[in-house]
């Protein structure tokens, strides 16, 4: 995809959809665009964007929330999606940071119910 189409589609997304970073899958017949979407939006404005990139690019389109997915497939998302929007290159970095950090956490907390498991032979989750 070439730069000016990608930037059509971050305007259209970025006017309709308050959201500090834009990352993008692509795949033959479908683009995945991932968004740390306003909590406040309804999902009707989303489906209108999600139609209106499609009559741009002629694909199928989905626009996910970054908070539907767990801690390692967020992960996932930062290295294997490519970033074509963010409001400033210090949101990037946070962001990117944020998600580490909560990936850590739910690695230690993995790590603390073996623990407990190798301790005394049961396992609870909080």
């Amino acid at each position: 995809m070439d730069y000016e189409l990608k930037n059509k589609l971050v305007k259209i997304i970025s006017k309709n959809i308050l959201t500090p970073v834009i990352y993008m899958i692509e795949n033959d017949n479908l683009l995945d665009f991932i968004c740390f979407c306003d909590r406040n939006i309804k999902m009707q404005e989303i489906y209108n964007v999600e139609q209106q990139i499609k009559e741009v690019t002629n694909k199928n389109v989905e626009i996910i929330d970054i908070r539907e997915f767990g801690e390692s497939e967020r992960i996932e998302v930062i290295n294997q999606a490519t970033l074509i929007y963010s409001e400033h290159p210090l949101i990037e970095k946070i962001f990117a940071q944020s998600m580490m950090e909560d990936f850590k956490i739910a690695m230690d907390e993995r790590k603390d119910v073996q623990q407990r498991y190798k301790e005394c032979g049961t396992c609870y989750l909080q």
